[in-house]
C-alpha cells in the first residue's frame, strides 16, 4: 500500500492528491519518463542553503543538467551560480510566469524547489487543475499535496542527503 498524504484540509476538493515518495531511488525513473522537463527554483533557496549547505544550488544545477531540464529561476543567487558554471539552459522568470509558460511550451514534468510553502501550494494547485497533462514533482523538504509526486516531510539534514543522493543517482542513470 502506498503512503498517502494525510492532511486532507490542505487539499482542495477533488480526487487528485500527491503520491508521497519515501525512497529517493524511484525519482530518477520518474524523471527519465518525460522528455520536456523544467526545474523551477524559487528565491527561498537562499534560506535552504543557509540551513543546510552552501553547495545546495550546485547540487540542483547538477540535477537539472543530468536530467536535461531547463532551469527557471528568479533568484539572483541561482543566476550567479548558473553564469559561474557556464550554464546556458536557463531562464529568468517569476513563478507566475513559469506557471503560464508551462502551458504554452507543453512541458511534461515540472520540478519545484525553493518556494514558500503557500505560494508553491497555489502554483501546484493551478497546474493540477488547469494543466492536467503536466506532471509535477516537489523537491521540497516538506510535503506538497497538490503535486503529482512529493517527498515526505523530512528534517533538513535528511532532505539535503536525499538531494545529494538524487544528484548521484541521476549522474549514474542518465
Amino acid at each position: 500500500m502506498a503512503l498517502e498524504y494525510w492532511l486532507y484540509g490542505d487539499i482542495p476538493p477533488g480526487p487528485i492528491k500527491a503520491y508521497v515518495i519515501t525512497d529517493i531511488r524511484h525519482v530518477p525513473d520518474i524523471i527519465k519518463k518525460y522528455k520536456t522537463k523544467l526545474l523551477a527554483i524559487g528565491s527561498n533557496i537562499v534560506k535552504l542553503c543557509e540551513l543546510t549547505s552552501l553547495d545546495l544550488v550546485d547540487k540542483l544545477i547538477s540535477i537539472a543538467e543530468s536530467s536535461n531540464a531547463l532551469i527557471s529561476t528568479s533568484s539572483p543567487i541561482v543566476v550567479k551560480a548558473l553564469d559561474k558554471r557556464g550554464v546556458k539552459n536557463y531562464e529568468i522568470a517569476f513563478p507566475l510566469e513559469v506557471a503560464q509558460r508551462i502551458l504554452k511550451r507543453n512541458v511534461e514534468l515540472v520540478m519545484f524547489v525553493g518556494y514558500p510553502y503557500a505560494y508553491e501550494w497555489l502554483l501546484l494547485n493551478y497546474l493540477k487543475h488547469y494543466v492536467p497533462n503536466t506532471k509535477t514533482l516537489s523537491l521540497e523538504p516538506y510535503s506538497q499535496p497538490n503535486a503529482t509526486w512529493t517527498f515526505t516531510s523530512l528534517p533538513l539534514s535528511l532532505w539535503y542527503k536525499n538531494i545529494y543522493n538524487l544528484e548521484e543517482l541521476l549522474k549514474k542513470s542518465m
